[in-house]
């Protein structure tokens, strides 16, 4: 399973400069800058998942029929 909480050691105690979000077509990254003139950085990959569901509306409710094991997009690297 993976973990919930990431420590990053060897920043704690540095000064933050600043703290810049890129937002580009291809391109995620979060990043913050020290004082020291170091960073860390955070490459966000976006990928697909889906949690299909087959659903009964005839009665108003929406009463689940079933639901499907989760789909995840595959890449590349998964592989």
């Amino acid at each position: 399973m993976p973990q919930r909480i990431l420590e990053y050691k060897e920043v704690a105690g540095k000064v933050v400069e600043k703290v810049t979000l890129t937002n580009e077509e291809d391109w995620h990254m979060l990043t913050v800058r020290f004082t020291d003139k170091t960073q860390l950085g955070f490459q966000i990959k976006m990928r697909l998942e889906a949690s299909p569901e087959l659903t009964d509306w005839k009665t108003g409710d929406g009463k689940s029929l079933k639901q499907y094991p989760l789909v995840r997009e595959r890449r590349f690297e998964d592989m």
